[in-house]
């Protein structure tokens, strides 16, 4: 019950994560004044680290079950192979 808690638990930090970083892409498109940026840009950067606490308590079996580098290097090499035949 505690190791599947830690799980979901890191799952949502990493999850968590992804969204601070949307939140610090869109960020410049909203009209704020620069103290408010030069307050909420700092913040927003340092609570990224808590992707690591999500990835410690996921676990190395997990990370390595949801791996998608080899499915990114298949993508390119079909878009490559797909413009040397056009």
């Amino acid at each position: 019950m505690k190791r599947k808690f830690f799980r979901i638990l890191g799952v949502s930090l990493i999850i968590l994560t992804w969204i601070i970083w949307g939140v610090i892409f869109i960020l410049p498109f909203l009209k704020l004044t620069l103290k408010q940026y030069a307050i909420i840009y700092p913040v927003l950067l340092a609570s990224t680290s808590i992707f690591w606490v999500g990835a410690a308590l996921v676990g190395k079996e997990l990370v390595q079950k949801y791996n998608l580098l080899p499915k990114i290097k298949k993508w390119f090499k079909r878009a490559v192979s797909s413009m040397k035949k056009d």
